[in-house]
């Protein structure tokens, strides 16, 4: 098991809430030496010391793991791309307070404000992409009905009974080509557009329901981040995304889909026909449950186009995607259009060390017509190696580190100067 050293995250903790060594050791119930060993790195962060730092400070235990510092360095590189990796790498470890405060820079000074997505994007990356209240009142919603009919039939009757909404389905003309959805608030009707599955018509209603009587939850996250979630595109972006959330959480209700995951070793395709769901959007739902008690596989969850342009990330830990430039071309989301409808497998090394376990596929949009052009994507989901065992998908592959494809976050900030794939020198 990978020792963990985590002196820089203790004593940023110390110092935040101005205690001596002496202090803190008494608090968490250690001496006084053996804080100063942890904290110097010369002993690494056990299971007893982790659990008292967590209990007395109120933290998530993910503060201390490497899986912060993955994604730090991650970014780190990208506003550094000439520091050598060694260096940034130890400037986390021991002051990751000034490493926050050089990833703070770009919103100090207005950057970010030219792409409210980044924004939009580090939210649920610092939530890891769950949220307990908003998760529980889907699942309290759909708790009443099993199954996609019966919830379907539900919820309309919720929108009428609750709401004085009237339910109207399959309307064709006004909505064929737009939205899936729209709402008429001077006539209290919901109209759903005509060809959706049932999952779909769920998501939609559940959608609009969550916007009407759970916006007080939803602007409850937005407004604990004072400053960027306070008002502008960031936040009606934010508000939309933690709608879908809400949505998808009683489309798939989380003990129904993580009883369905576990049990089917995170088969994907059999946990999307259960709920009658896209493989997108159950790979998407995967890569939310971190309830704690009962947390699934932490997972990674990227969609891409055939050039390498990233539309969709997540992760529930932390995966060194690239913050500009492409993706890496000997990565598995690249394979998966060559082999349409097919579940395609990589076990992958990154230039750290870190191996991963991938499943890709690619998927398609709904046709426009004979002629026109439809939207193809890659979606992927990756978890730690460590993981792997639990998925069906690492029976019959070698997870030995000898027989891992080597990749890396894209030429820009990849090292691997000797790549046959390399396009371009690192910057």
């Amino acid at each position: 098991m990978t020792k963990l050293f985590a002196g820089g995250r203790i004593r940023t903790v110390r110092r935040q809430h101005d205690l001596t060594q002496v202090d803190m050791a008494r608090r968490i119930g250690i001496s006084t030496s053996y804080l100063n060993q942890l904290e110097n790195d010369q002993r690494p962060l056990t299971v007893s010391v982790l659990v008292q730092l967590t209990r007395v400070f109120g933290l998530d235990p993910a503060y201390f793991s490497g899986d912060d510092e993955r994604r730090t360095l991650a970014e780190l590189s990208g506003l550094l791309p000439s520091v050598p990796q060694d260096v940034l790498r130890n400037v986390i470890a021991r002051y990751p307070g000034v490493a926050d405060s050089i990833l703070a820079i770009p919103r100090t000074i207005g950057v970010e404000a030219v792409n409210p997505y980044t924004a939009v994007r580090n939210f649920f990356q610092d939530s890891r992409n769950y949220f307990d209240d908003l998760d529980r009142a889907a699942e309290d919603l759909a708790s009443g009905a099993r199954g996609r009919q019966a919830r379907l039939t539900s919820l309309a009757a919720a929108f009428d009974q609750r709401l004085g909404y009237t339910v109207r389905f399959n309307q064709a003309a006004e909505l064929v080509g737009g939205p899936r959805s729209a709402v008429d608030a001077p006539a209290r009707e919901l109209r759903l557009r005509a060809g959706l599955t049932e999952a779909q018509q769920c998501f939609e209603l559940a959608y609009h329901y969550g916007l009407l009587t759970h916006s007080s939850l939803i602007d409850a996250h937005l407004d604990a981040r004072p400053g960027t979630m306070e008002v502008g595109k960031s936040r009606a972006i934010a508000r939309h995304g933690l709608a879908q959330y809400y949505a998808a959480a009683v489309t798939m209700p989380y003990t129904e889909i993580l009883e369905t995951a576990v049990s089917t070793r995170y088969d994907i395709e059999v946990t999307a026909a259960r709920f009658g769901t896209s493989f997108e959007s159950t790979c998407q739902r995967l890569g939310t449950l971190q309830r704690p008690g009962a947390a699934a596989v932490p997972f990674f969850f990227i969609r891409t186009d055939r050039a390498g342009n990233i539309s969709k990330r997540q992760s529930t830990t932390s995966f060194p995607f690239a913050m500009s430039g492409g993706t890496c071309p000997l990565w598995v989301v690249h394979r998966a259009f060559d082999t349409p409808n097919r579940v395609t497998r990589q076990v992958s090394v990154m230039p750290d060390g870190g191996r991963f376990l991938w499943v890709a596929r690619m998927v398609q949009g709904p046709t426009s017509g004979f002629g026109e052009p439809r939207q193809e994507n890659a979606v992927a989901l990756g978890c730690d190696i460590a993981h792997a065992e639990q998925l069906v998908y690492a029976d019959g592959l070698d997870l030995s580190p000898g027989s891992a494809t080597p990749i890396g976050p894209g030429c820009e900030m990849c090292p691997r100067d000797s790549c046959p794939q390399r396009a371009f020198p690192k910057l």
